[in-house]
């Protein structure tokens, strides 16, 4: 019995998938209008077996202890192998990092299409006043979106910044909608270099079965 216990104690902790995701719920309360932010998250375990958890963002220390106790809950240390998969969110990250320091971190691809497609819709309406110009801007996009999910940050950064910098020129400044395509890429492109540590070559990841979203937009 005690050579059982070792040899289960000796055994590489199994790894999981952790998914965090932020967002805000309004009081249920009628006279206090405020909204709270909410963390929801879950841990998938080699089986596929999910644990659940979701907690108010009240300050830094009470979330962080929140997550740790849902790690604790779902048998996850800061040992265990884990990927974590986030929306970006600076906050996220920083629980992260506390309770998992070792782990491997992903940006969420579903919150950087949502926010390719901002600047895409953008885009296309420029078609009102110039259709070339808007396909145009269309092809850049899609060409970054493409070169970021096949983990080519550099081509897609270069894409990104030459679709600022198009929108910027003297020309074209007076269009209708300029500036709100210049707005979305420009927000499209801190994001992703926000996120430098998380960004993957999603490509890949989707060939070898592996997440690529939190799963609660999935």
């Amino acid at each position: 019995a005690a050579n059982t216990a070792k040899a289960a104690a000796a055994q590489p902790a199994k790894p999981v998938v952790i998914g965090l995701d932020g967002g805000y719920v309004r009081s249920r309360h009628r006279q206090d209008e405020r909204h709270f932010e909410v963390i929801a998250g879950k841990v998938i375990d080699a089986q596929g077996r999910q644990s659940r958890f979701a907690f108010a963002r009240n300050s830094p220390t009470i979330a962080s202890e929140a997550f740790k106790q849902a790690l604790s809950i779902a048998g996850v240390t800061a040992d265990t192998p884990a990927t974590v998969l986030s929306d970006g969110d600076a906050g996220l990250w920083r629980l992260q990092r506390e309770s998992l320091p070792n782990a491997t971190v992903v940006l969420d691809w579903w919150h950087a299409a949502v926010r390719f497609e901002h600047a895409l819709q953008a885009a296309r309406g420029l078609g009102a006043a110039d259709t070339h110009l808007a396909d145009e801007a269309v092809r850049g996009l899609e060409r970054a979106k493409w070169r970021l999910w096949h983990g080519r940050w550099p081509g897609c950064r270069r894409k990104l910044a030459a679709l600022c910098r198009w929108a910027r020129r003297t020309s074209i400044r007076g269009m209708a909608g300029i500036g709100r395509l210049e707005y979305h890429v420009g927000e499209l492109l801190g994001y992703l270099e926000r996120n430098q540590g998380a960004r993957v070559h999603y490509a890949a990841r989707r060939r070898h079965g592996e997440l690529l979203v939190a799963g609660f937009q999935a």
